[in-house]
């Protein structure tokens, strides 16, 4: 038996990188899950997927997937995402809001278009995709909620705003809604992990490696611990993955997960 068996995920931004880990994650738990992402043709090699791919690599790993085209900055693309998740399950469990862009500039300097897309796609669009998915959530009396958060929050850039907002939104919502029994928290990658799009934006390094990173497979396994929360369990938390471990994983995944690590990760987890 799965964690997240006869459950329905939907993760935005799925197409590749920790979306898609995310999304083969919640299957291999037993979850259906909806591939809601903008990507449907691979037009880089050094950035593989789309929906279709991450749809397909559940499908034939004995799972069940649904790929949905959503760009999350339009409102009506969310609306009819979300309509079609429920025409094909009948239900919606958890949503992860995943989908995020950081384009270039500092507070300064940012062109103001890339401003207002920045918080259309990072802010709006999880709060449009929390719209959308609430009434479901309600009338089944059940629901968790994952925002995906950044350490970028400890600075001031505009994505690091735009992620400092998403966290308030986070605890607020999760006051908001713990009497309907839908749990809300928020998910941040400790450091950076070593996905196509992390490998793709690094500049040549002199010694022609990267940064010694964590694996996903924490990152991961803390997305699922927090699906299978609910109000009464932990809600209204924003957290790092080594600190979801730490909180929510029993023993034997604490000791196969610190084996995979580097030091400092291990050292956020046991702190």
């Amino acid at each position: 038996m799965g964690r997240l068996d006869g459950q329905v995920a939907i993760i935005t931004g799925a197409s590749r990188g920790l979306g898609q880990y995310c999304a083969l994650g919640f299957a291999k738990e037993g979850a259906r899950v909806a591939i809601a992402a903008r990507t449907v043709e691979e037009t880089d090699a050094r950035l593989p997927g789309t929906i279709y791919h991450t749809a397909k690599l559940i499908n034939d790993a004995g799972g069940e997937a649904l790929p949905v085209i959503c760009n999350v900055a339009d409102q009506a693309s969310i609306k009819a995402m979300a309509k079609q998740v429920l025409d094909r399950w009948g239900r919606i469990d958890i949503l992860m809001n995943n989908a995020a862009i950081q384009p270039p500039g500092d507070n300064a300097d940012i062109r103001e278009k890339h401003w207002n897309l920045i918080y259309n796609v990072n802010v709006n669009g999880a709060f449009y995709c929390i719209r959308a998915v609430l009434p479901a959530m309600e009338d089944q009396q059940h629901g968790n909620i994952i925002n995906i958060s950044s350490a970028a929050t400890a600075g001031g850039t505009p994505y690091g705003g735009t992620k400092r907002a998403l966290e308030a939104m986070t605890e607020g919502l999760a006051s908001e809604l713990r009497n309907k029994n839908i749990a809300v928290n928020a998910l941040k990658p400790l450091s950076a992990i070593a996905t196509p799009g992390f490998l793709f934006a690094q500049l040549p390094r002199g010694d022609g490696g990267v940064p010694d990173l964590p694996p996903p497979d924490s990152y991961v396994e803390a997305a699922v611990l927090l699906a299978c929360q609910t109000p009464e369990s932990y809600t209204g938390q924003i957290n790092n993955d080594a600190q979801v471990i730490g909180n929510l994983a029993d023993e034997k995944t604490k000791v196969r997960l610190k084996e995979l690590n580097p030091d400092y990760w291990v050292s956020a987890m046991e702190g």
